[in-house]
């Protein structure tokens, strides 16, 4: 997925400079295999990288994933304001007040990810679905029938469903299925804040931190799309690259984590989409130009 022969491919120079390092990057920020003994499933990404440490092969992964990003998406060099994210599967009609005019719309709108072999990656477009499916998510935890209109959703819809598969439908009305490896990498950045603030019973996250985790996976996910040829092909052992992802998510989260942002799940429903955008262009930008 993601390389040469799929989709198009991605093989621009910054692709190819961003699997170059890859390549080259040494298990452990130490060099030694591992950051601080073997790696746990617990243990936090961002333990396996230092923001505060001189500059590494890490830095230069996580560098060339963002060059190449930057590249992709003309929309991380301007000033965007996509529009509120409506439900994406095929044939669909919208729920909640107005029907189809309230949000009814086919798989193609706006604001996806890529679904030809020659489309253009949309990060940012990515990013705002990922910030209106939290949105969404939000609403349905606390049963707000107005805010989910506004998504193009209803209660009804969910009612019936077990807790598991209220997750796996929100996730599909607005981010559609897996047409191409970067929806799929914009699903699986989503389901992770989704389950987080669906699923549990104590308090979600706070809305700022539920945008930073999906832009941080998000940005993540895209690198591994175009890894993939390298993670499976059996050059690389197993553990070894689950070292290596590893580091690279700490990277990404620690850098996104500094990142200033406001957002509250209570606000307007065109806030959390727009939050995820504004984040991931600026994370874009202010790394670029670290």
């Amino acid at each position: 997925m993601g390389t040469s022969g799929a989709y198009g491919g991605s093989n621009s120079a910054e692709w190819n400079d961003f699997r170059d390092a890859w390549s080259n990057l040494v298990g452990g920020i130490d060099g030694t295999g591992d950051a601080s003994g073997d790696p746990k499933p617990s243990e936090p990404s961002d333990r396996l990288f230092d923001p505060a440490g001189p500059a590494s092969d890490l830095d230069r992964v996580g560098q060339a994933l963002i060059d190449a990003l930057w590249r992709d998406d003309p929309a991380t060099r301007g000033n965007v304001v996509p529009p509120i994210v409506r439900p994406r599967v095929s044939g669909r009609r919208g729920a909640g007040a107005g029907g189809a005019g309230a949000g009814g719309t086919s798989g193609g709108s706006a604001g996806t990810g890529r679904s030809g072999s020659r489309s253009t990656r949309q990060v940012i477009g990515g990013a705002s679905r990922g910030g209106a499916t939290i949105g969404a998510a939000y609403a349905l935890r606390n049963r707000d029938a107005l805010r989910l209109a506004d998504y193009g959703l209803s209660l009804a819809e969910f009612d019936s469903l077990t807790p598991r598969a209220r997750i796996s439908r929100l996730v599909t009305l607005m981010v559609g299925d897996d047409g191409h490896p970067d929806d799929r990498a914009i699903r699986q950045a989503a389901t992770e804040q989704v389950k987080k603030i669906v699923s549990t019973d104590g308090e979600p996250p706070t809305a700022a931190e539920a945008i930073k985790g999906f832009v941080s996976a998000y940005i993540f996910q895209l690198g591994l799309v175009e890894l993939q040829d390298q993670i499976v092909n059996g050059t690389l052992d197993g553990n070894e690259a689950i070292v290596r992802e590893r580091m690279l998510r700490g990277w990404i989260d620690a850098k996104v984590r500094g990142l200033d942002i406001d957002a509250a799940p209570a606000v307007s429903a065109n806030i959390l989409h727009q939050a995820a955008a504004d984040l991931a262009q600026r994370a874009i930008r202010v790394l670029r130009a670290r």
